[in-house]
């Protein structure tokens, strides 16, 4: 039987040690890890390997030769132009005669290689893939399989809200050579996006094989670390290079540990190296090839490639450092920090936490080295998180941080594109906002500032100018922590897609960022014209004069924020008597307020200028589901809307009601990107409040009702809704085991699990995108026996959480 190895990486994730090497390069514990590949094909006798190369291919070619060294035989095919995971494949196809495995050379198992094959041919299969249970699925395929091992569902990369499991593609498969059939030569493909989707909608045999072991991918600079502390754990089955001197300290040939020197187990120290008298390696250490250790300096959790000088009384804490750098005496070096090849660090210099150097960097003595250089400072997963970047203010959101994040996201837009602007009226966000500015600006951008404004407003203009993307900055008061969120729209005023997202993080990690020449900078123009615009288009909407016949009374807390001065403005152009509340006035408050001055209604705005809420005419706060169902009436009453998106937990009396109103509810993901998308249109009645305000004041004033009165004219909503505290690192196995439990019954996944009983109602279970929370929403005929559903999920999301 044949292999392939998959040996194209960049490791962009993983800069600045992927600067100078290849990825299936990066070496783990003292080799390459993609050797480590080879070893395993070879314990289970598959030597005739092909492997796949790009990314700095004579690296590879050059360390592992024919193969003849490390026991194999080893053929390269090399991709002119990136083909994707199935299209480099395609590219060794004359070698592919029969059936082989494909596996990573940039990822570290010890997966039981014989027993997935032996399945793949028990099973006749023309695909079977690897599959493992993680903590976090989001950045892998998840897999779900039926009792017979089929793969029955699969999805790359989700949400959430989309995971179905905690069992995910590891990258590795056993191959038929039918499978070349279904790919074309020189046609870029993915295995997870292009070639699975497309067997699986023929109905062609795809298995899942669950493996037993150890499986690592080596995506990020911490699960580099940590990998490594695994195998000297011995939590992977692998060999590890030296001699095991005491329990847990492996040393290298001719490597030298002076008298006096401390070495604390687990630790591992390349041949060559020299430990001075009076050192001391801390536990989880990698010492590397050909490295001096000097008297005093101290090691912990740390990671040193090759060639590297450490000077006397250094510490080190759980830093890596790469090839030939040199540390001069006194420097510190913390946690997750990293250093590239051939730097010089100086005496006395302190590296703090997070911070990235890149390669032949010098850094003089004495310096305090706060940011990376160049650039990226922060080693976290992502970016993106819900619907936007948040951070604490001028903590973790800062000038430099967004000048470099809108480097990432000009590199990503094209040059000379214009990118619409806006924020709240605070003064740091504005300071932010123009940050981000400048730095579109050095990347050729030019931007156009709406002032001061709410989100509708943003959505309204790239909805109706020819403009690429919009950024809106804001507070959002998170548990009283400043934070600042920022939001990315594109031309239609949506929420940018998660691919692009990706697209932005990539960008930021590799830190390669367009600049453009000095004399084709960005431009920067202020609209002032886009609020009055958005205001005559909102009253074009409805019947203004009836409104303004009307003199209604309303009570507003919008504090007097000029950001949102667009409601303020519309009900005095419909001759609406305004009444704003004192500053921080709660909402019990509020409704003896709208009572005390005999308003016809009240009405609280979210920070952002998308959420409404009504207090109706007697101090009653509406609520969430009469709110939704409000709103559904008036999508349909006076027959200006033939659909509308509603989210998946909406009860099914809307249903109802929209065909009673001769309209259509279609049920969507509940984020603002795919309602809006449902709609055709950002003027939605759920994420624009100065457009539902006006919409239920035209109601009133047409039908001559109050708030209670319309409200009396909807159905009953009875959905429960309860909220579970999960781990993050829990919730793919409780939705794999929620999904087990649910394979015999009527299921939905578009947005979390929705179970529909037999009996009539339903439950669904829906994984917060950002908290470690579960909500689970039920609806029955019966509400005693919903409640009771509803609780035996409860219960089920608690046990499957402590499950291993």
């Amino acid at each position: 039987m044949k292999a392939v190895i998959m040996a194209g990486g960049k490791g962009s994730r993983l800069r600045p040690l992927t600067c100078n090497v290849p990825k299936p390069m990066v070496p783990l514990i003292h080799k390459p890890v993609m050797e480590y590949s080879i070893e395993l094909l070879k314990k289970h006798g598959i030597t005739d390997i092909a492997v796949t190369l790009q990314y700095l291919p004579e690296q590879i070619r050059e360390y592992f030769g024919d193969g003849s060294r490390f026991g194999v035989n080893l053929h390269y095919f090399e991709e002119t132009t990136p083909l994707g995971t199935a299209g480099s494949i395609k590219n060794a196809e004359s070698f592919l005669d029969e059936r082989f495995i494909v596996i990573s050379g940039d990822a570290l198992t010890d997966f039981d290689l014989s027993a997935g094959i032996d399945y793949h041919e028990k099973k006749d299969a023309l695909v079977s893939i690897f599959m493992k249970q993680v903590d976090s699925p989001l950045e892998f395929g998840v897999i779900m399989t039926n009792e017979n091992g089929e793969i029955i569902r699969f999805l790359e990369k989700p949400s959430w809200s989309e995971v179905f499991s905690d069992t995910v593609n590891t990258g590795i498969y056993v191959l038929e050579p039918e499978i070349f059939s279904y790919l074309e030569e020189g046609v870029q493909t993915d295995f997870s996006k292009d070639l699975f989707p497309l067997l699986m909608k023929e109905n062609k045999r795809l298995f899942g094989y669950q493996a037993d072991g150890y499986w690592s991918d080596i995506g990020n600079l911490q699960q580099y670390r940590q990998t490594q502390y695994d195998m000297l754990n011995r939590k992977v089955t692998v060999s590890l290079p030296g001699t095991e001197i005491e329990p847990g300290v492996w040393v290298g040939e001719h490597a030298i540990i002076e008298k006096g020197a401390k070495v604390e187990a687990p630790v591992s120290i390349g041949p060559g190296s020299f430990i001075r008298k009076g050192a001391q390696i801390g536990e989880h250490s990698i010492v590397g090839r050909n490295n001096v250790i000097s008297s005093g300096a101290s090691l912990k959790r740390s990671v040193l490639w090759s060639d590297i000088y450490v000077g006397d009384r250094t510490e080190l804490r759980g830093t890596t450092i790469c090839n030939g750098t040199r540390l001069e005496e006194d420097t510190s070096l913390y946690e997750h920090s990293v250093i590239g090849d051939h730097c010089t660090i100086d005496k006395k210099v302190t590296v703090k936490p997070e911070v990235k150097v890149w390669p032949n960097k010098e850094v003089e003595e004495s310096s305090i080295v706060h940011t990376s250089i160049v650039w990226g400072r922060k080693a976290s997963k992502t970016l993106f998180s819900g619907r936007g970047i948040s951070g604490l203010a001028n903590v973790e959101i800062t000038p430099d941080f967004m000048a470099r994040l809108a480097s990432a996201c000009g590199s990503v837009l094209g040059q000379g594109c214009k990118v619409c602007v806006s924020s709240d009226s605070s003064e740091f966000t504005q300071l932010m906002k123009q940050s981000f500015m400048h730095g579109l600006h050095s990347a050729g951008i030019s931007t156009v500032d709406i002032g001061p404004s709410v989100t509708p407003l943003l959505r309204f203009v790239l909805e109706h100018e020819e403009m690429k993307a919009g950024v809106y900055f804001r507070f959002a008061n998170r548990q009283n922590e400043k934070q600042v969120q920022i939001e990315f729209f594109d031309q239609k005023g949506l929420h940018i897609h998660p691919d692009i997202q990706r697209k932005i993080e990539n960008a930021y990690w590799q830190e390669d960022y367009r600049r453009a020449a000095f004399d084709y900078i960005g431009k920067s123009e202020v609209d002032v014209t886009a609020e009055d615009k958005y205001i005559r288009e909102l009253l074009n909407k409805i019947r203004k004069h009836t409104v303004q016949q009307a003199g209604f009374r309303i009570v507003i807390d919008y504090n007097l924020q000029p950001y949102m001065n667009v409601i303020p403005r519309l009900l005095k152009a419909l001759n609406c008597e305004v009444f704003t509340v004192p500053y921080r006035m709660n909402t019990s408050e509020m409704t003896q307020f709208v009572r005390a001055v005999d308003a016809d209604l009240g009405v609280l705005l979210g920070e952002s200028g998308e959420f409404l809420k009504l207090i109706d005419e007697h101090g009653q706060l509406v609520d969430d589901h009469i709110m939704l169902a409000l709103y559904v009436l008036l999508q349909f009453y006076d027959g200006k809307h033939d659909h509308m998106a509603i989210p998946v937990h909406a009860s099914d009396e809307l249903d109802e009601l929209a065909e009673r109103l001769h309209g259509k509810v279609i049920r969507s993901k509940a984020d603002p990107r795919s309602m809006m998308e449902t709609e055709g249109t950002t003027l939605s009645l759920l994420f624009d409040c100065q457009y539902a305000l006006i919409h239920m004041l035209e109601m009133m004033a047409l039908q001559k009702s109050t708030v209670a009165e319309i409200i009396a004219q909807l159905p009953t909503i009875q959905v429960l809704r309860e909220s579970v505290s999960c781990p993050k690192q829990a919730k793919g196995q409780v939705m794999r085991k929620l999904i087990q439990d649910s394979r015999d019954e009527n299921v939905e996944l578009l947005d979390g699990i929705k179970v529909n009983h037999p009996e009539g109602g339903w439950t669904l279970i829906l994984p917060d995108h950002e908290e470690p929370v579960f909500t689970v929403y039920s609806q029955g005929n019966d509400l005693a026996v919903a409640r009771q559903v509803s609780m035996n999920y409860v219960n089920k999301i608690r046990k499957y959480q402590q499950v291993t």
